[in-house]
C-alpha cells in the first residue's frame, strides 16, 4: 500500500496504519524527516521495514542532498520537461 505524508514534525500515528512492505512518500515538508539528524534509533528501524521515497522536486526546493537522508530512501525524479533542469541550474546527458 501507497501511504503519502506531506507534514512535518511527523504524527506518531501515521505508522498505526502500515504493513511490513508498504510504500511510504515522503512530500512536503515531510522530507525534512528522513534527514539523518531528525531520526532516532527506534524509528530509523521502524522505517527499515517500509520503501521509502522522496521527490527530487522537494529536495531540490529545500536545499537537501541525498548525502542528508537516511540510508536505504529512493529519489523519485518527477521533472517532466527538460526545460525544467534548466530553470534548477542542473547539468544533465543525453545518452541516446
Amino acid at each position: 500500500m501507497l501511504h503519502i505524508i506531506n507534514n512535518f514534525p511527523l504524527q506518531g500515528s501515521f505508522l498505526e496504519n502500515t504493513h511490513f512492505g508498504d510504500t511510504i512518500m515522503l512530500k512536503d515538508d515531510a522530507v525534512y524527516a528522513l534527514k539523518k539528524e531528525h531520526l532516532g534509533g527506534l524509528l530509523q528501524k521502524s522505517f527499515a521495514h517500509f520503501n521509502l521515497c522522496v521527490k527530487k522536486s522537494d529536495l531540490l526546493s529545500r536545499d537537501l542532498a541525498t548525502h542528508e537522508l537516511i540510508h536505504g530512501v529512493s529519489v523519485l525524479d518527477d521533472f517532466d520537461e527538460p526545460n525544467e533542469y534548466h530553470a534548477h541550474n542542473i547539468a544533465f546527458l543525453s545518452c541516446n
